[in-house]
């Protein structure tokens, strides 16, 4: 039966060979049902130059591989002619990339997976619109809901882009298990598209006495062989489209694999009923590759990464301290290390309705979190505007393909491979002003929107137009940096930036922060791909014209305000900062002058290029007053750090920090509390003395010991700290040789304090060194601000410290 045209979402993807040809498997959602479509006589594609023709044609005879050559209209970004390589297989077409390197024969675009460049080529984004031959299937390998199947099998698909926006169904895992892996539980909280919640807890109950009070949502097992079949069913059951966790590949997936290998099971988690397939990262002990896991038509979420990837930043991304922070609610076991584990196997054994709970708390945590902050609804959109797979982590290199190939294919190139390392060229950061150190009464913040993007879009700074450019008169070139010149024809990346620039505004002035903040990142991931030597479209000249035009345009802002009489103290980047001390303007007029810069812009951008100015300067914050710290041991200003009290309104302000010690996680909640207190005397121009004395005596005395921890992530293998040795693994090292178990290794976070005898592991009879405090976390502190508001206080502060 003939499938009618029908629009859907990918959820998954996948390429293998079946009988000798390439097939492409797409999952799809629509509606309540779920749709696997088989795709056939579809070809694996890469290009090659002209003049290695008669070379690979001789491999692909010599070697029996299926391999159709063609002649096409299309140049290498060296304008060298290229032809085509098409292969019916996947086999002959791996077999053909490794005879190629072999042989010293460069093929271009051929690390592009087939089935991605299907898609892309397509201006497929998520929304798909599909048909083809509906076939009947296997109860057993499919899902019934109320005696409806809700999985179909569509084999000779036939797909275009279609507009289709789902809803999907969660399954939240989360297991407990010991450091060894052996499962003790598998929590599942499950959201279905009725926004019904079901809840389980699968529970190996092997030599463990069964209580009398479970709750009701306990399903008690004898084995941990019984607890993977159960997993099986429940999610077969159940049949999520999203399965999310915390720190779920890594973890739990690692974990959920080799115990089912070590009990005979698979697990058959996929909606077609096949088996898990998981690729680990993990290379002789040490992470040198992502995970990979892949579900046939289920979407797995690491919420970790989801959250990284929307540009969440947190001191710690533990699921304890992030639920504590956007939901206020806590796990049910603290994260303390070492004493977590043992309290988790202590509870299995004498206590399991309490690990149950536990258990269960943790998955409902994940489900709240993806759900107050709208993770699914970013990631759909993020698809949407790229092409990404759904659970693609990072992929900023992977979208900005996705948007530009095909669009340079079309006209008449084709990619370059990766750079080579050692042709790789840094270009220059963001432009940094040298500041003006001091308490400023009133300052006024300004900002370009999207800085790069818009210069991106206003200088045509494009791969192809940088090659277009060669071919025209000087005059009919754009001017870039370090070489670089742009044809004035409109560019593929100027035309992608312009819709997602629309489509931003419409989103801000519709309140759509998910769709807005998703279109902002991936509009400023841009620089950083042409910057990068991942990109195989990195050229200096390329990132070089958009960061040193940067620099022109803060350089000009600057010139700007200073002949109005304003005194710019700091820039940074895309924003700049003018004070308004001994000056005839007033914050009233903030707005005022964004404006008339920008009309200022946009003549002299049209009078200097004959371009259209495209950048925005806006009015963006008032703080009053302002700091800005030097940098210590010197007179000059410091770059990026300052605090100031940000004007709410006529009577509220906000302190704000940037780049000091109460934003940075490797310093302690004590140093945070502290600094937050006296800034704020400093601003409401209050005597500090008392304070700081208050402050040292209770820290002696033993009131502020809850303030001493430090946390700090380990980032290389204990034994490769030679030379030197910093707190973080001394401690590491002294808790380890304790225990029976490596507790804390590359990877792991600690949390230390500083004790009369050294880093320790942050327990109740640690003695806290609290000179080390005063000396480390409080002195440095008040050194930055009371060497400007009040150096003789200083002066005896640091007096006291020298006796000590």
């Amino acid at each position: 039966m003939t499938q009618e045209l029908q629009n859907g979402f990918l959820l998954t993807r996948k390429q293998y060979d079946s009988n000798g040809v390439c097939i492409f498997e797409l999952w799809v959602k629509s509606g309540e049902q779920t749709y696997q479509l088989i795709i056939e006589n579809e070809k694996a594609v890469c290009f090659a130059l002209e003049t290695d023709k008669a070379k690979l044609q001789s491999l692909c005879q010599n070697n029996q591989l299926n391999i159709n050559l063609k002649s096409l209209s299309l140049q290498s970004f060296n304008s060298d002619e290229v032809f085509g390589l098409y292969s019916d297989s996947l086999k002959d077409y791996h077999k053909l990339r490794k005879l190629a390197e072999e042989n010293g024969i460069e093929l271009l675009e051929a690390d592009i997976k087939p089935i991605d460049r299907f898609l892309m080529e397509r201006f497929i984004q998520g929304e798909v619109c599909f048909t083809g031959q509906e076939q009947e299937i296997n109860n057993s390998a499919s899902h019934r809901a109320n005696g409806v199947i809700t999985n179909r099998l569509i084999n000779h698909a036939q797909i275009k882009a279609g507009q289709y926006t789902p809803e999907f169904s969660t399954l939240s895992v989360d297991i407990e298990c010991d450091e060894d892996g052996y499962l003790y539980s598998i929590g599942c909280h499950g959201i279905d598209l009725q926004n019904q919640a079901v809840e389980y807890v699968l529970y190996n109950g092997a030599q463990v006495d069964k209580p009398n009070d479970l709750p009701e949502y306990t399903v008690w097992l004898d084995t941990e062989w019984e607890l993977l079949l159960k997993f099986n069913h429940v999610v077969a059951e159940f049949n999520p489209d999203l399965i999310i966790g915390w720190n779920f590949v890594k973890f739990d997936v690692r974990v959920l694999v080799k115990a089912a290998k070590r009990n005979g099971i698979k697990l058959k988690l996929g909606r077609d009923g096949s088996e898990i397939e998981f690729i680990d990262g993990n290379r002789d002990g040490e992470q040198r590759y992502p995970d990979k896991v892949y579900i046939a038509g289920r979407v797995v979420l690491d919420g970790i990464e989801v959250m990284k990837n929307a540009t969440y930043s947190f001191p710690s991304f533990a699921l304890d301290n992030v639920a504590s922070e956007i939901l206020d609610e806590k796990k049910l076991i603290q994260e303390s290390g070492m004493d977590k584990l043992a309290e988790i196997k202590h509870l299995y054994k004498n206590d399991p309705t309490s690990l149950i709970k536990y258990n269960l708390q943790d998955c409902i945590l994940v489900s709240k979190i993806f759900i107050k902050e709208k993770l699914v609804e970013f990631i759909i959109t993020r698809t949407k505007l790229t092409g990404v797979e759904l659970d693609r982590v990072g992929g900023s290199v992977a979208a900005f393909t996705n948007l530009y190939l095909p669009h340079a294919h079309r006209k008449g190139w084709i990619a370059p491979n990766l750079v080579a390392v050692q042709d790789y060229v840094n270009s220059p950061g963001g432009f940094v002003m040298d500041s003006i150190p001091g308490i400023h009464n009133d300052v006024l913040v300004f900002d370009f929107k999207s800085l790069y993007p818009s210069i991106m879009r206003t200088f045509n700074v494009d791969p192809v137009a940088l090659l277009e450019a060669e071919t025209l008169e000087k005059e009919q070139r754009i001017p870039g940096f370090r070489g670089g010149e742009f044809s004035r024809d409109e560019a593929i990346l100027s035309s992608i930036l312009d819709k997602l620039w629309d489509a931003r505004e419409k989103a801000k002035s519709e309140s759509n922060k998910v769709l807005s903040n998703a279109i902002k990142i991936i509009m400023n991931s841009f620089y950083g791909v042409l910057g990068s030597a991942g990109c195989r479209f990195y050229d200096t000249k390329l990132a070089s014209s958009i960061t040193m035009r940067g620099h022109w345009v803060l350089h000009e802002s600057k010139l700007w305000f200073e002949q109005k009489g304003l005194k710019v103290i700091y820039g940074d980047t895309d924003s700049i900062f003018v004070s308004l001390d001994d000056s005839a303007f007033n914050e009233s007029q903030a707005e005022e002058l964004g404006v008339e810069l920008n009309t200022w812009f946009n003549q002299k951008i049209q009078t200097d290029f004959n371009l259209e100015n495209k950048m925005e300067l806006e009015f963006e914050t008032h703080f009053s007053p302002f700091f800005m710290p030097t940098i210590r041991g010197s007179e000059s200003g410091s770059k990026k750090r300052y605090a100031g009290m940000k004007k709410i309104n006529d009577s509220n302000s906000e302190l704000i920090f940037k780049g000091m010690e109460t934003v940075r996680s490797d310093w302690t909640e004590l140093a945070k509390v502290f600094q937050t207190n006296l800034f704020q005397l400093v601003f409401s121009k209050a005597d500090c003395d008392e304070y700081i004395s208050s402050t040292i005596k209770q820290l002696r005395n033993g009131t502020f010991d809850h303030l001493l921890i430090y946390r700090k992530r380990i980032r290389q293998h204990l034994n490769s700290y030679v030379k030197t040795t910093p707190p973080h693994i001394k401690a590491a090292r002294l808790a380890n040789s304790k225990s029976d178990k490596a507790l804390y290794f590359k990877g792991t976070s600690i949390e230390y304090i500083i004790g009369v005898n050294g880093p320790q592991v942050n327990q109740a009879n640690v003695i806290p060194n609290y000179e080390h405090y005063i000396e480390k976390q409080i002195f440095p502190i008040a050194e930055a601000i009371l060497a400007i508001y009040s150096p003789e206080t200083l002066e005896v502060f640091h007096q006291q410290l020298t006796l000590l």
